[in-house]
């Protein structure tokens, strides 16, 4: 059945390369800022650690800015534009850390909560959102995109495309026959590309072989990222430190994200036992689902035991009443935290890519910006 598919996905993969055609001749406009701008995204549907990657993004551009000097760019200089999937809003909306993830989606609620100091923000017209956060501070000197490889309408000095470890692109096929979002070639534009989810102790061998699968061009750069778990976090106020999980403790984990199996497979391992309850990606939590999920936790007879889940969606249980479904069980998040491997090289990627000529542009248009603000 699912076959039948196929000649759907060919017809939307020629739709989409027309589309790409019309940007690469310029028959469609892109806007360019006085700002640096890089897009982080994929290729594909589904998670590929997005949000991790912005954030370890403006972490490694705060490292940079303290190491060389005329960077100017510390956390309070940079902005992230998100979508903001699934808010019930549309607009631009500012997020703080007191947001409502249903009103600015639980992404940017917690890259806000994450990276204090940087002003984040949600708008689905990524142009309009980096003009109306100009026009708020004319001196951000940094914007990142958040899943926006396929947002061509806004120029980017930095492309970073993501493909998961697990469901390389390369392997992929366009929708809805497959995952892909555009035909696999639309990896060319990217000037970085980061294997992400990969296992930490990946041998130089098997790196080689996904690079040469990859094909990247003379310009584009490959790194390998990895995913290391924290400590555990109390999702609500009032409730005890989480003990720590080894193999006497039973773990409940449910989860409303596209890819939960690297935390169902580094819980399992950790745990004694593991009861997934699996939710849609960004699954707006209802008493109900709670109710599912403590069920599951009385009925685990083991006294040692854990209600986990994961950052993001700990963000959508802050809403309504959620709270008082769990009654006095307590629930736990698990925070993630990106590492990518040579670090020192990519840090020389970034900065012979934002070259002198970029550090120009930003100084010479301050009567651009004035213009933005003024608009």
């Amino acid at each position: 059945m699912k076959y039948l598919l196929y000649p759907i996905s060919l017809l939307y993969g020629i739709i989409i390369s027309i589309r790409n055609l019309m940007f690469d001749r310029r028959m469609i406009r892109s806007t360019r800022f006085p700002t640096w701008v890089i897009s982080i995204g994929n290729l594909s549907v589904g998670g590929t650690g997005k949000s991790p990657h912005v954030e370890y993004m403006a972490r490694v551009l705060e490292g940079m800015n303290n190491k060389y000097k005329g960077l100017h760019m510390p956390l309070n200089k940079m902005a992230i534009v998100s979508r903001g999937y699934g808010r019930t809003t549309t607009g631009f909306v500012m997020v703080n850390e007191t947001s409502d993830a249903g009103q600015v989606g639980d992404e940017p609620l917690q890259l806000k909560r994450r990276l204090k100091e940087v002003y984040v923000a949600v708008d689905e017209d990524r142009v309009h959102g980096i003009n109306t956060l100009l026009e708020k501070n004319r001196w951000i000197h940094l914007v990142i995109l958040d899943d926006a490889f396929q947002h061509r309408y806004v120029k980017s000095d930095l492309s970073i495309l993501l493909t998961n470890y697990n469901f390389p692109f390369y392997k992929d096929y366009m929708l809805p026959f497959g995952r892909l979002r555009e035909p696999r070639s639309g990896y060319k534009r990217a000037r970085f590309i980061f294997v992400t989810d990969t296992p930490p102790n990946i041998s130089e061998g098997e790196k080689k072989q996904i690079i040469d699968k990859i094909n990247p061009g003379y310009k584009q750069k490959v790194f390998f990222s990895s995913i290391f778990y924290q400590d555990l976090l109390p999702v609500f106020k009032n409730t005890p430190d989480a003990p720590p999980i080894d193999k006497a403790t039973s773990v409940v984990l449910f989860t409303g994200i596209a890819n939960p199996q690297s935390l169902y497979a580094h819980l399992n391992a950790t745990a004694k036992e593991v009861t997934h309850i699996v939710f849609p990606d960004h699954h707006i939590f209802q008493p109900d689902d709670i109710t599912k999920v403590v069920n599951a936790y009385n009925a685990t007879l083991n006294p040692n035991k854990l209600i986990v889940t994961t950052e993001k969606d700990a963000m959508r249980l802050e809403t309504g009443n959620l709270i008082n479904s769990f009654g006095h069980t307590p629930v736990f998040y698990l925070p993630i935290q990106v590492k990518v491997d040579a670090d020192e090289r990519l840090e020389d990627s970034i900065i012979s890519k934002l070259s002198p000529p970029s550090f120009a542009r930003m100084v010479s248009n301050k009567a651009m910006v004035n213009k933005i603000a003024e608009q």
